[in-house]
């Protein structure tokens, strides 16, 4: 077959897979049949009419197909003007049904920096910063900066989605540095323990010395106060809790 058959017979059976896509009933199994027997006439498969099909020439195969994907196919082949390649990167970002692999596919294609700089904003404003807005964005974009793509991959979504929760990782991490807080072991290993969830909200990691948590310097500051002022009520709650156990016991 010449290349211009070729493309010609593609071109056809890409029409096909349009009517039987928009078609319904008899209609659609119709167009079905013929793209199948046109498929097996000049020697073609799905994928050869649309990247983001299978190599087969089995009909059923169109049920699985989605625009996201067809789209993603469509720049990674590289064939659309820049101004469509970047339109079409720019819904990407946002597809909330890519696979794990198209979004690593995807990935590479995406200045990541720009998306931070223009999701910033938002993110901000999302978690209602008490330090302002605009501190809060530039955080974020700061904290963006250190963000990998393997740390992205990690998270479920949409690229944007993922990227997100990277950024919002990298950005706690950076403002809440893991400590380690001193601690004899027994109740004043426990209760650091139990003053760490409750100024942190999660728990801590007991540690031979003591504990570790991510901490921010109000936070860490309000453990130690805690820490001052009610360790000896905390030492005289647990001895009177043992001896209470002991009285129940014959």
């Amino acid at each position: 077959m010449t290349d211009a058959l070729r493309a010609s017979a593609i071109e056809k059976g890409q029409k096909l897979i349009g009517l039987y896509r928009r078609g319904v009933g008899g209609e659609r199994a119709n167009a079905g049949r013929l793209l199948h027997a046109h498929l097996r006439a000049h020697d073609l498969t799905l994928f050869d009419l649309d990247g983001s099909l299978p190599v087969t020439q089995d009909v059923a195969a169109l049920e699985g197909w989605r625009e996201s994907a067809a789209l993603l196919a469509s720049v990674l082949g590289g064939a659309l003007p820049q101004d469509a390649q970047d339109e079409a990167l720019t819904r990407l970002v946002d597809a909330d049904d890519l696979t794990d692999a198209e979004v690593a596919r995807l990935l590479p294609l995406v200045d990541l920096e720009t998306l931070i700089d223009v999701r910033a904003d938002g993110w901000a404003y999302a978690a209602g910063s008490a330090d302002g807005e605009a501190e809060q964005a530039d955080s974020y974009r700061q904290a963006g900066r250190r963000v990998q793509p393997a740390d992205i991959l990690a998270y479920p979504g949409s690229l944007a989605e993922r990227l997100r929760e990277a950024t919002l990782r990298a950005h706690f991490v950076q403002t809440h540095p893991e400590r380690l807080i001193r601690a004899a072991p027994g109740v004043p290993q426990r209760f650091l323990l139990g003053v760490l969830a409750s100024v942190t909200g999660r728990p801590a990691v007991p540690d031979p010395e003591g504990a570790r948590a991510h901490l921010d310097a109000g936070q860490l500051a309000r453990v130690r106060a805690l820490l001052a002022n009610h360790a000896a009520q905390a030492e005289a709650i647990a001895l009177d809790a043992a001896e209470a156990f002991g009285r129940t016991l014959r």
